[in-house]
């Protein structure tokens, strides 16, 4: 499960780099519950239609965009540990 490690990685990073969920299925209240259950912060935005996946080539979940201010882009289309997310965050943290 990957929520908790979202969520912990956000409180570290935050002020240093926007973190945003993106949730591609399920209704809005099955996502509400979720980030309920799980007393989720970071900010999720639903992409019921798969556009904002589409735009970064995700073709499934878990899926990582890892994006630098200069528009440089990594991604990880599988589920990653703490530690790798803080590897990538780091390293964009470094570029801006």
């Amino acid at each position: 499960m990957e929520a908790p490690s979202v969520e912990e990685v956000s409180k570290k990073w935050a002020g240093k780099v926007n973190i945003v969920g993106i949730a591609w299925n399920g209704t809005q209240g099955e996502i509400d519950e979720f980030i309920s259950r799980h007393g989720l912060t970071v900010k999720n935005v639903r992409d019921g239609d798969g556009e904002i996946f589409a735009s970064f080539s995700v073709a499934s979940q878990p899926a990582w965009v890892f994006q630098s201010a200069a528009g440089e882009r990594v991604v990880e289309s599988r589920a990653l540990a703490e530690d790798d997310i803080n590897s990538q965050l780091s390293a964009i943290a470094s570029s801006n």
